[in-house]
């Protein structure tokens, strides 16, 4: 009896040690596994690297982005030309996922009005990588919706194919990293020929209600804005955000970048890979008005929706005050990184004007 209660009581504290371990190794393994995802989401990063400088040796110092302009012959109609460069690079973009993803043309439909330079613009890059998708490199790995879609599940797919009204063909092809706002509109104000006179390019940005929303001063679209740039069109280029995802995955819950304590890797346009703090950036000025973006004090308000493919609080909205690195800097003539030391960690301020680079320096005006 005596040697019975010793086998148990060396058991229970067996299972005691073994439990204690675990409280110790669960959370180790945990940063471990997040760290392991981390170092591949960079590993995606300076594969879009070098990736953009062969892109950009190769077309003479062009920047990678949809392409398509009006007035190209449609090559799935041959008898019709495309009337404005939104519907050229719909085309472009959509074609592209069709033959990397080997889908039909029900599977994958255009749809009309789509603005494919906005969530899309990637698809310019995987045209010219010309590996299949779904593309382990355009994705986090903390993605999970569309890391299922990497792994062979594709049941996110409408089961008929879907229609030219719907997204959901599309969306699992998008990518987790965005792209710069030279990739969907140009980096300051000008004015381009229209209808035998002139008017200012639109400045495209996200609206109040929502960042999937855009408005373009009055205006759907205007020929000759979007398309490729010249990398030599940057002016800082280890000063400014080249890439970066809508959502910073790597450090516990997944937040919506916006928040000023949300932290990730993003890619610079010198090709280099560097973790910020959202606070440690620039946080934006308000692009919507040429007064606001020439006094640059302005602050961007906007609001963001939970979304399916970002996994936050669905049925949620935040609203924030600033655009940070992600929409208001500026285009290829914005400055993103440092802020300024004395205001990381605090909100933007009207009055204070924070490494800010007035873009119109060199035309003299907006």
């Amino acid at each position: 009896m005596n040697r019975a209660g010793f086998v148990l009581r060396d058991l229970a504290l067996g299972v005691a040690s073994l439990a204690a371990l675990a409280i110790v190794s669960i959370p180790a393994l945990s940063q471990v596994r997040m760290d392991s995802m981390r170092q591949a989401c960079i590993g995606n990063y300076r594969f879009i690297a070098q990736a953009s400088g062969s892109y950009s040796n190769d077309y003479a110092g062009s920047m990678w982005a949809l392409s398509w302009r009006a007035g190209m012959r449609n090559p799935v109609s041959p008898f019709q030309f495309f009337s404005s460069d939104t519907e050229a690079q719909a085309f472009q973009a959509g074609l592209i996922l069709r033959r990397l993803a080997n889908l039909t043309d029900v599977q994958s439909p255009i749809p009309t009005g789509w603005m494919s330079p906005i969530g899309y613009s990637h698809t310019a890059l995987m045209d010219y990588v010309n590996l299949p998708i779904p593309a382990s490199y355009m994705v986090c790995p903390e993605d999970q919706a569309r890391q299922r879609f990497v792994e062979g599940d594709f049941s996110q797919l409408p089961s008929n194919g879907g229609d030219s009204s719907s997204s959901n063909w599309r969306n699992p092809y998008s990518s987790s990293y965005s792209a710069g706002t030279y990739q969907w509109g140009p980096s300051r104000q000008t004015r381009v020929a229209v209808f035998g006179g002139t008017a200012p390019t639109p400045m495209w940005y996200p609206t109040s209600s929502d960042v999937s929303i855009w408005t373009v001063n009055g205006t759907s679209s205007i020929n000759g804005v979007n398309g490729p740039k010249q990398s030599s069109e940057v002016r800082f280029p280890s000063n400014k955000v080249f890439m970066s995802d809508e959502y910073a995955r790597h450090n516990g819950k997944t937040r919506y970048f916006a928040y000023q304590t949300a932290g990730q890797d993003l890619l610079f346009h010198d090709g280099s890979v560097r973790y910020f703090r959202t606070d440690s950036t620039n946080p934006g000025w308000d692009p919507s008005g040429a007064s606001n973006r020439g006094n640059m004090t302005r602050r961007f308000s906007h609001t963001k929706k939970s979304d399916f493919w970002g996994k936050v609080d669905t049925g949620t909205q935040a609203n924030f005050q600033a655009g940070w690195y992600r929409w208001t800097r500026g285009g290829l003539y914005g400055w993103d990184v440092p802020r300024l030391t004395s205001m990381v960690g605090k909100l933007p301020t009207a009055s204070v004007i924070e490494n800010e680079v007035d873009t119109s320096a060199a035309t003299g005006a907006w």
